[in-house]
């Protein structure tokens, strides 16, 4: 399949609706996105969908789904979500995990993001590992993938909590048994403004190890990315290109398979990220683009470990599988908050400030560690009817701690204030998942089929959380609590093939995400606990490969119901916490193609619209409530987002040469739900194109790049000045325009 980041450039619509250019590029979004492969036959080859925990032919799948399976010059998560309509993400640069939104559901403000999370509305796995969505961990490398797969809408049945908005799964190459093979790759670019270099290298070894039934797979990568922000501001002097960002991985893959009915596989895998300094600027007060204003670095570094056993067994009239896995992050961040401080004392009188040069930060370390396992029996797919039942467990141990400091201002103020500490928190919690589920998927006729599922899960969250504020409360406060939560989940869903190349659907899916603990504030009268959110996705779609598989038309049509909103919102202590705050409706349509033009060239497209907003009024009482009104639009999502690639892939006598040229668009974003909200703005909308170019001559590829051809400066997140002023606000900006050489060897 020939899939990338990279798409045709067309000029904004505003510029001339009257010229045939920009009418075609104002059209040619309606005809989709990749969902399928490309060989040199011109036909386009099919892909498989397993996130239903069968394999699946895409025809066959009742529901919306992407599949990206070629991960040239793909770099990062929004190199994924920019091919995908109806997915999209909330950037805060490397340093902060990635927001991650599909059909506008999400809830938080698009700020910092400090010690935040994905949204959580939005499930993530690798392979069948799930990872945490409160605390999560920064995007996983994209190296020596099989393929990702996007499910648009609820996929609670089969994934439980968190899936409201969909699923991505990052499904890992697995060691190949027969043949042994080498892939060496290493690239180096310069980003505008910077003064040194990008490097991305990686290794992928694969060799079996015993008579075609036990093989090894290992992957070794590094990168390191300049940065391109300067801060004339630093107490130390000023900073150039603070921004830097390093990521390690390796994972190691053995797969053994010593009889046709039964495997067992095993993997480990090892991330390190750090990041010097935030992907921020402050161009309101410095009249620069990419000039920052802290006072100091910001460095964030964290370690992800995943471990697990997969064991399957095929009976002939089902199979067999087990999973278990073990998931440990681990992340310390320090951020500065001197100008926190001097807004309090605006606001409430001088007291941090009465000492001269004084200087406030965060500090924060997280560990979240999780156990999972689940037994799944499921029927062979040659039969009329289709099933499948299983048992999910799962256990997250969870510890925070983190405090404001302002060095020196114990001894100024003649106060007992241990390691200059003015707040200090520490979080515990334990919860526990239950769950068992079924699906069962019936042929009324050979062509229309009907489908069913169910889950039942039960939740255990413990919590314990400790503060102390000085010098208010120098002896410490605690709280503790414990919730059990149970609920159940369906699904329905019918499928009709009009032609063996054409399909129609309909489906009914709920999602539920599960409620929570917070840490409390001071001030605050919220409730220790906050409740689960629902949604109900109804959606029509139809799926098609036309014009003798040359071309792929996927549409989808849908209306979610999301009740019982769980919103996170900061008290006036600056401690974020959840509240529910009613419910939401979300509208759109998506389509993508892919269209094989002939044996060389593919024309991809995808176009996305979504209308989500508020369809409740709730007013609060409680001063660290933030009202909503009906028709306030979720922030976080632009109503509007297309996508256009031309790809090209040729022989030339003894070499294949391919290019690509893209272009993304990404409409306007409101960063909280309404002007009562602190973080309340616009983000304007922005154009990302990209080029790429390739020769492969035997087992070498020689290839070029540019990223973000225009330098556009689109803004992902910002900052407002309400509890930082002005010095203290930021902007979240792209990565400006990358020129980058790379070389391949594979053997």
């Amino acid at each position: 399949m020939t899939t990338s980041n990279n798409r045709t450039r067309c000029r904004p619509l505003q510029y001339s609706l009257k010229q045939p250019l920009a009418i075609a590029c104002a059209l040619m979004p309606l005809i989709g996105l990749p969902a399928f492969a490309v060989d040199a036959s011109n036909d386009i080859e099919e892909v498989i969908v397993t996130a239903s925990k069968r394999n699946q032919s895409l025809l066959d799948f009742s529901g919306s789904v992407s599949v990206i399976t070629n991960f040239q010059n793909v770099k990062n998560i929004g190199d994924i979500s920019s091919q995908v309509p109806g997915f999209n993400i909330v950037d805060a640069g490397p340093r902060n995990p990635t927001g991650l939104v599909i059909r506008g559901l999400r809830l938080d403000e698009v700020n910092a993001n400090d010690l935040g999370g994905d949204g959580a509305v939005v499930s993530t796995y690798i392979d069948n590992i799930p990872l945490q969505g409160f605390f999560a961990p920064l995007s996983p490398g994209l190296k020596d993938l099989q393929q990702v797969e996007i499910l648009r809408g609820p996929q609670s049945t089969l994934y439980g909590n968190s899936s409201i908005g969909g699923l991505i799964r990052y499904i890992t190459n697995k060691p190949d048994l027969e043949k042994q093979s080498l892939t060496a790759n290493a690239e180096i670019s310069q980003t505008n403004y910077s003064d040194d270099l990008n490097y991305d290298t990686d290794l992928v070894v694969n060799t079996p190890l015993l008579n075609n039934t036990l093989g090894m797979r290992l992957l070794l990568s590094k990168t390191e990315n300049q940065g391109f922000i300067d801060n004339p501001y630093w107490l130390s002097g000023p900073a150039e290109d603070t921004n830097d960002d390093k990521a390690k991985q390796a994972r190691l893959s053995v797969l053994w398979h010593p009889t046709e009915e039964f495997s067992l596989g095993g993997s480990y895998h090892y991330q390190e990220n750090n990041v010097t300094d935030r992907q921020a600027t402050n161009e309101s007060f410095t009249g620069d683009e990419y000039t920052a204003t802290s006072r100091f670095e910001q460095p964030m570094n964290a370690e992800l470990q995943l471990a697990s056993v997969d064991a399957e067994y095929d009976f002939e009239w089902a199979t067999l599988s087990a999973s278990l896995s073990h998931y440990d992050y681990e992340r310390d961040e320090i951020v500065d908050q001197t100008d926190y401080f001097i807004m309090i004392d605006e606001i409430y009188g001088p007291y941090y400030t009465t000492m001269d040069n004084m200087f406030a930060f965060n500090a924060a370390f997280v560990d979240v560690v999780k156990d999972s396992a689940e037994l799944r029996l499921v029927s062979s797919d040659d039969q009329r009817l289709r099933w499948l039942v299983a048992a999910f467990y799962s256990r997250d141990d969870l510890d925070v701690i983190q405090g404001d400091f302002v060095p020196g201002f114990a001894d100024f103020m003649d106060e007992d204030r241990p390691g200059d500490a003015d707040f200090a928190v520490t979080q515990a919690e334990l919860l526990s998942e239950y769950s068992t589920y079924a699906e069962v998927a019936y042929d009324i006729i050979p062509r229309w089929e009907v489908s069913a599922g169910l889950r039942y899960f039960r939740y255990d969250d413990e919590l314990d959380v400790c503060y102390a504020a000085y010098p208010g409360l120098p002896e410490g406060y605690c709280e503790a609590g414990d919730d059990v939560s149970n609920n159940s989940l369906g699904k329905f869903s019918t499928r009709y093939k009009l032609t063996d190349q054409q399909s129609i659907y309909f489906t009914i899916t709920e999602g539920y995400r599960r409620g929570g603990a917070n840490i409390l504030p001071l001030d605050s009268t919220a409730e220790t606990f906050y409740e689960p959110d629902t949604a109900v996705n109804y959606e029509l779609g139809y799926r098609s490969s036309l014009l003798d598989n040359r071309l792929t038309l996927n549409v989808a049509a849908y209306n979610v119901e999301w009740d019982n909103l769980q919103v996170r919102t900061t008290s006036s202590s600056s401690l974020p916490y959840f509240m529910n705050v009613g419910d939401a409706r979300s509208t759109g349509v998506e389509l993508e193609s892919v269209f094989q033009l002939n044996s060389a060239l593919s024309l991809r497209a995808g176009y996305s619209h979504v209308d989500a907003k508020i369809t409740e009024t709730v007013l609060f009482t409680d001063i660290n409530g933030d009202d909503v009104f009906n028709g306030d639009p979720l922030p976080g999502s632009p109503r509007t987002e297309w996508n256009l690639a031309l790809d090209y892939n040729q022989d030339i006598g003894s070499v294949v040469v391919d290019a690509s040229i893209g272009s993304s668009y990404f409409g306007e974003v409101y960063t909280a739900l309404n002007s009562g909200f602190r973080n309340y703005g616009k983000l304007d909308s922005f154009n990302i194109a990209n080029l790429s170019a390739g020769v492969t001559l035997e087992n070498w590829r020689l290839g070029t790049f540019i990223n973000n051809v225009g330098n556009t400066r689109g803004i992902t997140g910002t900052r407002s000045t309400e509890w930082y002023g002005e010095r203290g606000r930021f902007e979240y900006v792209t990565r400006p325009r990358t020129v980058g050489l790379s070389v391949t060897y594979k053997y």
